[in-house]
């Protein structure tokens, strides 16, 4: 049986942009990325209640940007400043992060604030 969830997360916040970091102290975002991490989990475990997944299993992630507007974002960014989201993705289903695989990354436009749909399917 397949297991399959899907997670609508908060558009990740510019400043956890690797490209809007430079130069700054890691420090000035830890608390962002605290509170990104932790919500994410909240969000998941809400999502995966009932489901369950082989430990150790690989996981197919789809991740979904639905950016609020039409700048033009690159799709290593956006997946770097999801990095704590997916943490707390991972740490919702008890499982490692390296266990996402594949990853799929597609972009959508839509309207403010946007948002970040994870898909999750495993064996």
């Amino acid at each position: 049986m397949t297991a399959s969830i899907l997670v609508t997360l908060p558009f990740p916040d510019r400043r956890l942009n690797p490209n809007n970091s430079k130069g700054k102290h890691w420090a000035s975002t830890v608390a962002l990325r605290k509170s990104a991490r932790a919500g994410a989990a909240l969000l998941t475990q809400a999502a995966a209640t009932g489901q369950h997944f082989e430990p150790g299993a690989e996981l197919a992630l789809v991740i979904t940007f639905v950016q609020p507007d039409r700048r033009a974002r690159d799709r290593d960014n956006l997946l770097a400043a999801c990095k704590p989201m997916l943490d707390g993705v991972a740490d919702a289903l008890g499982v490692n992060d390296s266990q996402f695989e594949p990853v799929t990354i597609r972009r959508e436009y839509g309207t403010k604030p946007g948002a970040v749909r994870v898909e999750i399917v495993g064996a």
